[in-house]
């Protein structure tokens, strides 16, 4: 439910104002424009919230939206320092690979609904987990991510001993590699992986 839009102003700074109506409570007001009372009071130096008049201005400016949470890079780091480091696999390849991915931040979600630090998709992670990890996992879990994406770029490296074919692998799949090599739209991203890996190993990321 709406205030009525006639009892909205905007102030000389692009505050939105609300002109109280007779029978209007801050309650109400608090209800209809999602600001809470504790927060209406505040900002209109309202010391009786139960004491509002008809005629007076209050600022009901919605707040701002609170900025993406950033991801915990230290954290983060870690996680996939240790993921590589339990399946053998280089931790700067593995970082490389999880920063091109996702910048590290296990909250994104790929339009292909490819998940997490190591963007691994619920499909690959249904075989995945059970044949490389011996158990389920849950690619939503930072922890499983992190060791799934290192068990199989391990599985990769093991087959093509190659870490271009492997990065292939990991980005067009296993069995395209197999058939066709790598193709063409991929070397961008093996040789932005690369770079990235060596980055890490001058301890510049």
């Amino acid at each position: 439910m709406l205030l009525a839009a006639a009892v909205f102003l905007l102030d000389r700074n692009g505050a939105l104002a609300y002109q109280v109506q007779p029978g209007d409570t801050l309650w109400a007001i608090s209800r209809r424009t999602g600001i809470s009372i504790a927060d209406l009071a505040a900002r209109n130096h309202i010391r009786n919230p139960d004491r509002i008049y008809a005629g007076q201005q209050l600022d009901v400016t919605p707040p701002a939206p609170a900025p993406p949470a950033e991801p915990d890079r230290a954290a983060a780091r870690a996680l996939l320092v240790n993921a590589a480091r339990q399946h053998g696999v280089d931790p700067a390849l593995v970082l490389a690979v999880a920063y091109w991915e996702s910048g590290w931040n296990q909250s994104e979600v790929s339009p292909a609904g490819a998940v997490g630090l190591m963007q691994v998709t619920p499909g690959t992670a249904r075989w995945a987990g059970p044949a490389l990890l011996h158990r389920p996992v849950d690619v939503h879990r930072a922890d499983d991510n992190a060791a799934l994406g290192a068990a199989l770029l391990r599985r990769y490296l093991d087959e093509f001993h190659d870490e271009k074919l492997a990065l292939a692998a990991y980005y067009q799949g296993e069995m395209a590699v197999r058939r066709h090599g790598i193709y063409p739209s991929s070397h961008r991203y093996i040789d932005g992986i690369l770079a990235l890996r060596d980055r890490v190993r001058a301890g510049k990321l």
